[in-house]
């Protein structure tokens, strides 16, 4: 057993039992880099270490710590979310659909997935009980997407690298998707941290940002251009100027990566799919929506997982699937695939999540636009992930991306522990007596601090 492998073992032994004996976050903590080190999946992870449910012992740990410490965690806010019950409303119609859906093995993996999903989503709002859980949260996502680059850094040798493990991040554009996020996350921190905290993400930052260049990745660069703009629109306005100073920094370090070969591939955006001839343009994406919309047209309520897949041969031209005549085309759009697959269910839910975002988004803004303290710093990083992850929506399928649940499950916590905050400010306010100053009056979501980020 290599001493990789023995490392991951003790550090995932010692997290369950902390979960266990002091706080479920740590059992979250561990699932979490299951699915980030892909312990299966890896070079060190061969022999016996292959043949455990790597995902599925910390989610049990973990629901057994969080009834073990129920008097110690957060309610389960979940439950009382619209998100959550779009996302059981959807379960249950993929349910429905097993009776006539077209590829039934990949429609019962595709429910179990999101029935696991629903258990993600209550470990999250059951875990994260505090801003310091919640950083946490952060950090891990940091740390595992740092260790997706350093397997690019380490093990590239040119072309598109897809060499990410077996896991959910093993092809390159949704690996790139994943070190967006964890490059808009290290950013988030480093925005609001201390010399020191700085220091310790520099590596990472550079590190993750690499990767992204080595996945060649269209999507991925869309979406990273995406949540920088979106990063800028959403940052306090007291830091207005720090975040656009670093977000040009960010550019420059970002283009000193790139290579002609990366540059070559991004200019082909510009093409929209058209069919060049020896050019990758992504070529039929019109074609293939066009095909999707003449299914969804035949199957209104849908026809099961990998719908467009089954289906391509009649609907898609021949010159676009793979393989030529005989093959098959997947889909390359996220909504169209749950317009196909879950019919008008489907794009109701997705919209509607879509909506929610936005109102929730809104509403966060809103509330803590007098504060730089650490729920406003987080804001506009939560708000560029869901951007990257609805523009890398529109090129690949990411029907079964998790990052979607854990970040929902972090802005309906985020909701709540401001709110909590908030009721706090006004019982202090209400059993203390009055400070003749204006600096520290609380506001409807919790006291205004003008000293920037005391939770450091």
């Amino acid at each position: 057993m290599s001493l990789t492998a023995i490392v991951f073992l003790v550090a995932f032994a010692t997290a369950c039992v902390l979960a266990l004996v002091r706080h479920p976050i740590y059992g979250l903590g561990a699932y979490v880099a299951t699915l980030y080190f892909d312990p299966a999946g890896q070079w060190w992870g061969q022999g016996a270490i292959q043949e455990v449910r790597w995902e599925f012992l910390p989610a049990i740990v973990t629901l057994v710590a969080m009834f073990l410490h129920g008097k110690r965690t957060a309610a389960l806010s979940a439950l009382h979310s619209g998100p959550f019950w779009g996302f059981v409303a959807y379960v249950g119609w993929v349910a429905i659909q097993s009776s006539w859906a077209l590829d039934p093995v990949a429609h019962r993996e595709l429910l179990t997935i999101w029935v696991k999903f629903l258990i993600v989503t209550i470990m999250i709002s059951g875990c994260i009980d505090s801003w310091s859980h919640f950083r946490l949260f952060l950090w891990l996502n940091v740390v595992g997407s740092f260790y997706l680059g350093w397997l690019s850094y380490t093990e590239y040798s040119g072309g598109r690298f897809q060499g990410f493990g077996g896991g959910s991040f093993g092809e390159a554009n949704a690996g790139a998707l994943e070190l967006v996020i964890g490059l808009v996350i290290a950013a988030t921190l480093f925005l609001g941290g201390r010399w020191r905290t700085r220091t310790i993400l520099l590596p990472p930052i550079a590190i993750i940002a690499n990767g992204i260049v080595t996945t060649i990745s269209r999507s991925g660069f869309l979406a990273a251009l995406a949540s920088l703009f979106t990063f800028n629109i959403f940052a306090p306005r007291s830091l207005r100027w720090r975040v656009g100073f670093l977000s040009a920094a960010a550019v420059v370090l970002f283009l000193s990566l790139t290579t002609t070969g990366y540059w070559n591939r991004m200019q082909t955006i510009k093409y929209e799919g058209a069919d060049l001839p020896g050019i990758d343009t992504g070529g039929g994406r019109l074609d293939i929506l066009y095909a999707q919309w003449r299914i969804f047209e035949e199957h209104p309520l849908g026809c099961g997982a990998m719908c467009t897949t089954v289906l391509s041969p009649q609907f898609v031209p021949e010159q676009y699937l793979s393989g030529g005549p005989g093959g098959q085309r997947a889909s390359h759009n996220t909504f169209m695939s749950m317009l196909v697959d879950q019919g008008i269910p489907g794009g109701i839910l997705y919209l509607a999540l879509l909506l929610w975002t936005y109102v929730a988004l809104r509403r966060a803004t809103k509330a803590l636009r007098r504060r730089r303290d650490f729920p406003a710093i987080v804001l506009p990083g939560l708000a560029a992930v869901m951007v990257a992850i609805t523009v890398a929506d529109l090129f690949v399928e990411y029907t079964r991306l998790e990052a979607r649940v854990w970040f929902v499950g972090l802005l309906i916590t985020h909701a709540r522990l401001v709110s909590r905050d908030a009721a706090n400010a006004r019982r202090a306010a209400i059993t203390e007596p009055p400070v003749a100053s204006t600096l520290s009056a609380p506001n409807a979501y919790g006291p205004v601090r003008p000293r920037a980020l005391t939770w450091r």
